[in-house]
């Protein structure tokens, strides 16, 4: 094609607010939705849920609505690529990487042992396949619908928005006054047949004053509001008309305000990232427009100081905490389960405890297999020396199998475990889904004494690690993860975990990536952040002034992708903010494309 003709091809494109109207809905209405769709739920999910239907509020019509809201938007942009010749289809490399993520996605789905859940999701998530095209359709639509300020303006006012609501639905949270739990608010969110359970309905964060908005989780809030305050703290910052700043800097300080109430200590490590990498970008910039800067510094500390001193000193100490738990280590009494045949054997660090079937009878030895005393009253053994009395065995029955439930007090608390003699006069231990099973010890990477760092992800991450050796080109399926994990891995969880508690995500991104749709497709997604963040220094980092609202948008959605990627080290992927996050990076690459000079936007 010659300069003459794609001169012409330029005049003839037309990039209208038609096209953005889907990606508006969708950043606007998508992270509200909360109602409930009642999900019967088989086979091993079904644990998860205590055997019964999940009750979802927060994630399934988050999920059907971006399902329909890009649809519109991938119809309406290819009626008018097709029919009118008005738009066009940018080239660039990174439809490589992004391709290879969506296929790698979709083989990981064709293969996957629980089907069912990779296309749709897992209970509470809803982050299977048909998301994970939804992310992608945005990605594409983002790089190749919007062009201009007109566009982008109605998509970053309606972000605002859709945040200011949230935010106002938090203050009535952590003000102990929850607007979901008035009547008012269970009707909107509970469909005529169930509003018979409206008396007896409660969320988890509920009663704890800490802000979880319309996202379920505390700590999806703290992921969802950093990336909002590194936004909207930069355009504010940026953007020159008063009116804007004035809207912007609202949504700054009810985010950070909103932040501070979900108690994401995660979140609030990553304002701190966000303040250094600001500092890097606008060290040419910021004495000449130093006021703005002292405005969001007097307006962030003031939120902070009435916040911690509302909630009598709370963030300090939850971020002290944080901080202690990346230094502190453990040393546990407890150390081991051995299952053999007849025996089991649990192992403390200065005593053992074997019990043994033998003669149709129970028999308790200690560690020189002498045998113990016992006491038995009220179905429950109890040894009478110490330090062994400190642990009883209950005698019930699963079916006509005998079952010692075990009562063990360590230095992490009481645990629970059930051993069964099974039919062949075994010790097996009773499975989440009273199963028998003999295989109670994952393996595990790192973190030995330190399982309880940042909540207990310590724990999470080194029995998840081991996982990504058997998903290297494909995974599991998406967001299939829980039903991977080595839920049965008692000893590991009495040393680290609540042993009751059933780990449903690994708390970290990239490693659910590695798991759910295999470890080339974590590699594409880090390519493609590669490939943006090097465009984006070649674009912003030695920039001295920011004139256009597209220059100010791109440097914006940059400091916030970087805050989105900083919370995934210790957060997963989420339905409410991901597909926010896979728009704005097309927004960012075409944003980008348009403002370096050896870059060439073109059509095919």
């Amino acid at each position: 094609m010659g300069k003459t003709s794609k001169k012409v091809m330029k005049k003839d494109l037309k990039y209208d607010l038609l096209l953005a109207l889907p990606l508006v809905l969708v950043v606007t209405i998508v992270p509200l939705i909360v109602y409930l769709k009642v999900i019967p739920v088989e086979g091993p999910s079904r644990v998860f849920t205590n055997g019964n239907d999940n009750l979802d509020f927060f994630s399934y019509y988050k999920m059907i609505w971006l399902l329909i809201f890009t649809g519109m938007g991938f119809v309406i942009y290819m009626s008018k690529l097709l029919f009118t010749n008005t738009v066009t289809i940018r080239k660039d490399k990174v439809y490589y990487p992004v391709a290879a993520y969506l296929l790698l996605a979709i083989v990981s789905t064709i293969f996957a042992t629980h089907r069912d859940v990779a296309l749709i999701g897992f209970v509470d998530r809803y982050e299977g396949l048909y998301a994970i095209i939804a992310y992608v359709t945005l990605f594409f639509l983002g790089f190749n619908v919007i062009d201009n300020e007109k566009q982008l303006k109605p998509i970053i006012i309606g972000l605002g928005i859709s945040a200011l609501v949230m935010s106002a639905l938090g203050v009535t949270q952590f003000m102990g006054n929850d607007f979901l739990m008035t009547d008012f608010g269970k009707k909107l969110i509970l469909p005529a047949q169930y509003e018979h359970i409206a008396d007896e309905l409660k969320f988890t964060f509920e009663s704890s004053k800490h802000v979880y908005g319309t996202l379920y989780n505390i700590n999806y809030v703290g992921v969802y509001m950093s990336f909002i305050f590194a936004l909207f703290t930069t355009m504010f910052i940026l953007i020159k008309e008063w009116y804007y700043k004035i809207f912007f800097l609202l949504v700054s300080a009810s985010s950070l305000l909103m932040l501070l109430g979900s108690r994401s200590r995660a979140g609030m490590f990553s304002i701190v990232v966000y303040g250094l990498v600001s500092l890097v970008f606008f060290r040419h910039f910021l004495l000449k427009h130093w006021k703005a800067f002292v405005v969001i510094l007097a307006i962030s500390g003031g939120v902070f100081y009435w916040y911690n001193d509302y909630r009598e000193g709370l963030i300090i100490n939850s971020l002290k905490a944080g901080i202690e738990s990346l230094k502190a280590t453990k040393e546990y009494d407890f150390q081991d389960i051995v299952l053999d045949g007849s025996n089991a054997t649990i192992v403390f660090d200065t005593y053992s405890l074997r019990l043994s079937y033998e003669n149709n009878e129970i028999t308790f030895y200690d560690e020189n297999n002498q045998v113990l005393e016992v006491e038995f009253k009220d179905n429950i053994f109890k040894t009478l020396k110490e330090p062994y009395n400190k642990h009883t065995f209950e005698l019930q029955r699963l079916d006509s199998l005998p079952v010692l439930k075990s009562r063990l007090t360590t230095s992490t608390g009481r645990h629970f475990v059930s051993f069964v003699i099974d039919p062949n006069s075994e010790l097996k231990v009773l499975g989440y889904s009273l199963e028998l099973i003999d295989d109670i010890k994952a393996p595990y990477i790192g973190f030995e004494g330190r399982e309880s760092l940042a909540s207990n992800r310590g724990y999470i991450w080194s029995r998840t690690l081991p996982m990504l050796k058997d998903n290297i080109v494909i995974g599991q399926g998406p967001d299939t993860y829980a039903l991977h994990f080595p839920n049965n891995d008692y000893v590991g969880k009495m040393r680290g975990l609540n042993i009751n508690t059933l780990v449903d995500k690994p708390h970290n991104l990239y490693m659910q990536m590695g798991i759910n749709t295999g470890l080339l497709s974590l590699l594409s997604f880090i390519i493609i952040i590669i490939l943006y963040v090097g465009s984006s220094f070649k674009a912003y980092f030695n920039k001295r002034n920011y004139d256009t609202f597209l220059e100010a948008i791109g440097v914006s959605i940059l400091l916030s992708v970087l805050v989105f990627l900083f919370t995934g080290f210790s957060n997963d992927s989420l339905i409410s903010v991901t597909p926010l996050i896979w728009l704005l990076l097309g927004v960012g690459f075409m944003i980008n494309n348009k403002i370096l000079p050896d870059k060439k936007i073109s059509s095919n």
